[in-house]
């Protein structure tokens, strides 16, 4: 597909990267000549230099020949702008990210008066990932797949654990339809078969159906987020906030923001909520504040590193639930991940809703990939498949196909049920399928079979 990225800042760098490795021909236009080079040389991509919001420069990335238009500026008015002018000039499709709070009411998102087709808002989809966490306090992550048909959640096992120990085969004969997908130990993935034993410091990772899952979840542990801290009163604690007024209303919580205008405002605008005007990545202010009694605790300033410090130091602390924002994807690599309960990354979790959009357009002949998520900080990709009238793998069963190594299939959609296969069950046409791998760019449901 042709696709025009307007804005080469971390998002639309993380976004040319994904749709390189995809195999998508991308013009990438950006005011910045220096970030515009450092992109297109890295990614081995066409770039023009200019306003994407500029008709002329539209008119030379020859916009109306374009499957995908997609202005993800720092700017959301240029965004915008530019994604009306491109769908006035012929792009098929427009996607825009939209951050401010001001653009986040009903009738611009809902009723979509600019006809966009689709609106990511970062910190909005951050938020969410973050209640999705706070509902479910004991997994380290938690996914939804097949419109929430489906879930995964992330458990790290320690000493008191009741699944220490446990087979696979047992585990399976104790939870029925819950699937252990995938291991991590001694930061090796594996997807593990029917001898595998659950080990102390393992990372594993879980898929059943919505029910059953939260079952498994007070399994675990029976715990529940009373207490919680925000450390940084940015978007994403706005908009965290607004969620949980809605959602969980029960949860006590607090802000620490050193900002005095940005904390006299919250204080205006969330009257239920204790606003504190310090440092939230200071050690004398967070034992004054009695952090370390926290259920949880969220670090989300606009600087990394002091997350990731402040994070250190809740850990050390022994806080149960502690979620840290890191943006710069390149600081994963250097910090030891394991020291951390749970790291949110709203680039990552930006670009994988606009791929799963790209995704759904991008039809193959036999098999529509039509979502697919990362997790593990991207080593693990969960696909959604659709069986369609030609795929040469229906009527057929999952133990007569021979799948490459690091691939599970997790579950079955069929007519609106959910199927947690053995190898006699059989595939449908129209059957949706949720795929574990830890192979990277499936893009075709015949990559999944050994040659």
């Amino acid at each position: 597909m042709k696709i025009i990225v307007v804005g080469g800042g971390k998002v639309g760098k993380a976004l040319c990267r994904s749709l390189v490795e995809e195999k998508h021909d991308v013009i990438l236009i950006e005011e910045n000549e220096s970030v515009l080079k450092h992109v297109t040389k890295r990614h081995d991509i066409m770039g023009i230099v200019g306003n994407g919001a500029n008709f002329k420069i539209l008119q030379q990335a020859d916009v109306q020949t374009c499957d995908i238009f997609i202005a993800i500026t720092d700017k959301d008015e240029v965004n915008m702008v530019a994604a009306v002018l491109a769908k006035k000039m012929g792009a098929k499709e427009t996607i825009v990210r939209v951050r401010n709070p001001e653009y986040s009411n009903t009738y611009f998102k809902e009723k979509n008066v600019l006809g966009f087709s689709l609106i990511i808002n970062p910190e909005l989809l951050t938020a969410r990932y973050i209640a999705n966490m706070i509902d479910f306090p004991n997994a380290r992550s938690v996914e939804h797949f097949v419109n929430g048909r489906v879930m995964l959640m992330e458990f790290k096992i320690t000493d008191d654990s009741k699944l220490c120990q446990m087979t696979l085969l047992q585990f399976r004969k104790k939870f029925g339809n819950i699937v252990v997908c995938a291991i991590e130990r001694d930061n090796q993935l594996i997807i593990p078969d029917g001898d595998a034993t659950i080990k102390t410091g393992d990372k594993i990772f879980v898929t059943g159906n919505r029910v059953e899952m939260i079952l498994f979840h007070n399994f675990v542990k029976a715990k529940v987020i009373k207490d919680m801290m925000l450390i940084g009163a940015g978007r994403i604690s706005y908009y965290l906030l607004n969620i949980l007024q809605k959602t969980n209303n029960r949860i006590h919580i607090k802000i620490l923001e050193i900002d005095k205008k940005r904390a006299e405002w919250f204080s205006q605008e969330f009257p239920h909520v204790h606003v504190v005007h310090g440092d939230g990545t200071a050690k004398d202010i967070l034992l004054e504040e009695s952090v370390e009694n926290y259920d949880a605790v969220a670090t989300l300033t606009g600087v990394d590193e002091e997350n990731i410090i402040a994070s250190m130091f809740l850990e050390s602390l022994g806080v149960h639930k502690n979620i840290t924002k890191v943006n710069r994807t390149s600081l994963l690599e250097i910090i030891d991940a394991k020291a951390f309960s749970s790291i949110v990354t709203p680039k990552s979790i930006a670009v994988d809703a606009m791929m799963h959009f790209i995704r759904g357009r991008v039809n193959a002949q036999d098999s529509n990939l039509d979502a697919m998520h990362h997790i593990a900080n991207g080593r693990i990709e969960t696909l959604q498949f659709e069986i369609r009238q030609t795929n040469k793998m229906a009527d057929k069963s999952l133990s007569s196909l021979k799948l490459k190594d690091k691939v599970l299939i997790a579950a079955i959609i069929r007519n609106g049920k959910t199927i947690f296969p053995t190898g006699d069950d059989i595939l449908k046409v129209g059957d949706k399928l949720v795929v574990i791998t830890l192979l990277q760019n499936i893009t075709h449901i015949y990559d999944l079979l050994k040659r």
